[in-house]
């Protein structure tokens, strides 16, 4: 009798300790949300943008990528990053890789657009709260959009304007070539508006 009794008491002991240790973990995960929540709404304040955006998990990311000139493309790519992970090991590289850059991106974008060193983000990124705390309620000013240059969307935004550019060369010198006549004699270039070939004298029709 002794036995099962306390075998009983031992597992509502544990038990009993268990929901305590969860329930002191989820206190500590809600202040340090709360800390996290006060400190972007300080930040968003500060750079003219909605303060409440800070409760809204991928608007406060969007509204961060506004203010530091971060492209707003990296957090629907994020957001999406997750279906990669379908594709074996390649895919999970791949989301790791684009999470570890895209925080590395804003963050020093952040710490910059706040008048602070790179150094700064490393703050960011491993203490968040504490930073965001320091960014929001210390006398740093928003400076205005510093962005860390962003070499992949840099090089689609190239690869872009200079197919533009191609295709704007083309039309123009589309336009050019139909502007342009053949001498049906000598088969000379001639302008459109010329009346007798240059080379041969012949009379355009």
């Amino acid at each position: 009798m002794d036995y099962y009794t306390s075998s009983s008491d031992l597992a509502t002991g544990l038990f009993a300790g268990a929901m305590i240790f969860v329930a002191v973990v989820i206190i500590i995960a809600a202040i340090i949300a709360l800390l996290q929540i006060i400190g972007l709404w300080k930040i968003l304040k500060k750079a003219n943008q909605p303060g409440w955006g800070a409760l809204i998990p991928i608007y406060n990311q969007y509204l961060l990528c506004k203010i530091v000139g971060v492209s707003p493309w990296w957090v629907l790519i994020l957001c999406l990053s997750p279906i990669l992970v379908l594709i074996p090991i390649i895919g999970s590289l791949a989301t790791m890789a684009a999470t570890i850059y895209f925080t590395i991106l804003l963050n020093v974008s952040l710490a910059r657009s706040f008048g602070k060193e790179d150094g700064f983000a490393v703050g960011l990124i491993l203490l968040a709260p504490i930073f965001y705390l320091i960014l929001g309620l210390g006398d740093s000013k928003y400076l205005g959009a510093k962005p860390m240059n962003d070499v992949v969307f840099n090089k689609i935004n190239q690869v872009n304007n200079n197919t533009q550019a191609n295709q704007t060369e083309s039309a123009t010198n589309s336009k050019e070539d139909t502007n342009i006549k053949y001498c049906t004699s000598c088969g000379s270039k001639i302008d459109e508006y010329t009346r007798f070939c240059p080379n041969c004298g012949k009379e355009v029709e």
